[in-house]
């Protein structure tokens, strides 16, 4: 089979390698499409988490299961599925716990296991779930983007009534301004610096931060009295964790979505006065039913975050609009099997 492999940091590479077999309790699946995150632009330019090299990428897929575990049992073949790529080991001490999200020996595609940017990949039968007939298999790709973005409005305590600011305007504050649009709360507000992508923001209220001469003003123009009840920083800046410290109300609570690199000076002071909570947002507890269902409903239209669905033989293309294009790309999708993706 074809694949896009990571040979060396910076060194993505179309490979040739035997088509995998499935273990007893796993499904062997002919991928329809893979979706290019940013983590994936990371590890290719930087390999953050060390990944041990080389290892066929990609974590955002489905497609068509081809093939069955002997032990499987709910699948067959041809059935179209979404797939999580984050397989806790449910042994460990966290996974008994019941935060098997935080497990400490979990496996991840294109990490520890081989990803989905092939033709076909593995997937434990637990981290996969059958589709409804109206979900096409480019737009089940963001079943583990709806999942993550799901924890983080869970973390933030969204509920009806309430009001959030996201920091961010890429693909996945975008599918939590619509989820949250869906959740009955007074207000969100979504700041970013992209007109492109803000206007995809559902409902939302949004603000261009990048021709502003103090960012924090103009946020705080759109701040109900009293502050925020919840800030979610999707962006890895502590420009982001300061500006929400500043707009919470007493006892709000800030999520951090985005990995923040090296020390970040944070006033402690204000988290003390304010009696503020800050929090992360890893993974998630156990969302993806919810995050299949989500995929399926009309009205937030998940579909329209992928702008683009190229053909896998273009993935240099692919991964240059991802990394470049962000006044034009959301998400990019690469078409690996053109029948099954319809």
């Amino acid at each position: 089979m074809k694949a896009l492999s990571l040979q060396s940091i910076g060194h993505l590479e179309l490979v040739d390698l035997p088509k995998p077999r499935p273990a007893a309790d796993q499904l062997l699946i002919r991928t329809a499409a893979a979706t290019i995150c940013t983590s994936d632009l990371n590890d290719i330019r930087e390999n953050p988490f060390g990944i041990q090299l080389p290892v066929v990428m990609g974590h955002e897929a489905a497609g068509v299961v081809a093939d069955v575990g002997k032990s499987v049992q709910g699948f067959k073949v041809d059935d179209r599925v979404a797939t999580h790529p984050v397989h806790p080991c449910q042994k460990c001490e966290q996974c008994r716990a019941g935060r098997a999200h935080l497990c400490t020996n979990m496996g991840h595609f294109g990490l520890n296991m081989q990803g989905t940017f092939a033709e076909y990949y593995l997937v434990r039968a637990d981290r996969a779930r059958r589709l409804a007939d109206s979900v096409d298999l480019a737009t089940a790709t963001l079943a583990e983007p709806v999942c993550v973005c799901l924890q983080a409005l869970a973390q933030a305590k969204a509920a009806a009534g309430s009001n959030l600011l996201i920091i961010g305007d890429g693909p996945f504050s975008l599918i939590m301004a619509r989820s949250a649009a869906g959740m009955g709360l007074s207000q969100v507000v979504l700041a970013g610096r992209h007109d492109f992508r803000l206007s995809r923001a559902g409902g939302a209220t949004t603000l261009n931060l990048r021709n502003a001469p103090d960012p924090l003003s103009l946020l705080s123009s759109s701040s109900p009295a009293g502050g925020f009840d919840a800030v979610i920083a999707t962006v890895g800046a502590i420009e982001a964790v300061q500006w929400g410290l500043e707009l919470l109300r007493p006892k709000g609570r800030l999520v951090l979505f985005a990995a923040m690199p090296g020390q970040s000076p944070v006033d402690l002071f204000r988290v003390h006065v304010k009696e503020l909570e800050i929090v992360g947002a890893c993974n998630d507890e156990d969302r993806f039913d919810h995050a299949v269902r989500l995929l399926a409903d009309e009205q937030l239209k998940l579909h329209e975050l992928i702008t683009h669905r190229l053909p896998w033989q273009q993935y240099e293309q692919a991964f240059s609009l991802a990394a470049n294009r962000h006044d034009a790309a959301l998400k990019v999708t690469l078409i690996w099997d053109n029948e099954a993706a319809r």
